[in-house]
């Protein structure tokens, strides 16, 4: 098949060919002396296509990896969107498992940890979160049960530090009620959320007895 065009792009060069167009990066281009005006068995060609997408796709995996971790489903739509090809993705992914650059259960643990210990969210805040983030159900749950009692723990802080100027009058229910909407859109049950609040009263009785 004859080369009739290369065009450099940004990161790899268009190869054009006689009846298709391919992407092979500059290393490949010089290892295999493609050059316009030569003829290539279109085997080779497909087959530097392929390999080349595949050294851009994962140089660009590890490019975001270098910034921040990801979940599995996070990193595939991320190669998804840029490459639209679902067989080059998960080929991407496999390796990237492979090598430990993905791993869920590293992420969802380090993740969770993040939302329980910085953003003081409760179980339920926590499980939407890793959910949303693709993390399955089983190691989400696994993740849930390793910090309940964490969460819990720090329900009364976050009572008091986010909402403690509205709580100063024990029979304003209507108030009540606000402060146990906004503590359930962080992620705890109504029962722990409802004594927390009693507790903050019967202490700020305390306080001021």
């Amino acid at each position: 098949m004859k080369i009739i065009q290369i065009t450099h792009k940004k990161t790899y060069y268009e190869v054009h060919a006689e009846n298709a167009v391919y992407e092979i990066d500059g290393e490949l281009l010089r290892q295999y002396h493609i050059q316009e005006g030569a003829n290539l068995n279109s085997d080779t060609l497909e087959e530097l296509h392929h390999k080349s997408r595949f050294r851009r796709a994962y140089r660009r995996a590890c490019y975001l990896l270098d910034d921040r971790d990801y979940s599995y489903c996070m990193m595939y739509q991320k190669l998804m969107h840029t490459y639209q090809d679902k067989t080059l993705c998960i080929k991407v992914m496999e390796q990237l498992v492979q090598c430990g650059a993905i791993n869920d259960k590293r992420y969802a643990q380090k993740f969770a940890e993040y939302l329980v210990e910085r953003k003081h969210y409760g179980s339920y805040r926590v499980r939407q979160e890793l959910l949303r983030k693709g993390i399955d159900k089983e190691l989400t749950e696994l993740c849930i049960q390793t910090l309940e009692e964490q969460s819990l723990e720090n329900l009364p802080e976050t009572l008091a530090k986010k909402y403690g100027s509205m709580l100063t009058d024990p029979q304003d229910f209507k108030t009540r009620e606000k402060v146990i909407a906004g503590m359930i859109r962080l992620g705890y049950d109504y029962h722990s959320i409802k004594n927390a609040v009693e507790e903050y009263f019967q202490n700020l009785q305390d306080e001021n007895s």
